[in-house]
């Protein structure tokens, strides 16, 4: 697959539990240089850590990994996703809005589990 490539948290959950599903294609796109990470899914992702062991192996990963920067705009977007979603009875989280902005900005596709993701519009996803 080529373009860029934001994988949402809960896929990076079952890459590291070793799930083949996600494995094979993730370690292809990382390979292809094709697989980002921001900002909401490093903090998502630190913040489930279990021990020191696992904060030390998920750092030296997500330093390895090409970052897209959250930018001001992209915290607008978010609002505007949030809100025009909220006026339509769908609530999603913040961070989520955030990830589908900069994918946006970005023309990156979101590789995710999250069905919520569907109801945004201009956001390309890969869905499991």
């Amino acid at each position: 697959m080529s373009g860029k490539i934001i994988v949402d948290t809960s896929v990076w959950i079952e890459y590291f539990k070793n799930n083949q599903r996600y494995a094979g294609f993730i370690e292809e796109n990382l390979y292809l240089d094709s697989i980002y990470m921001t900002g909401p899914v490093i903090a998502e992702l630190i913040q489930g850590v279990k021990d020191d062991k696992e904060h030390l192996l998920l750092a030296n990963s997500i330093n390895a990994i090409p970052y897209l920067e959250c930018a001001f705009e992209d915290w607008v977007m978010a609002g505007e996703i949030s809100f025009n979603l909220r006026k339509n009875g769908r609530i999603i989280p913040v961070t989520d809005a955030l990830i589908a902005a900069v994918s946006i900005r970005n023309s990156a596709k979101i590789m995710t589990l999250d069905k919520h993701f569907i109801n945004i519009p201009r956001v390309e996803l890969i869905l499991e």
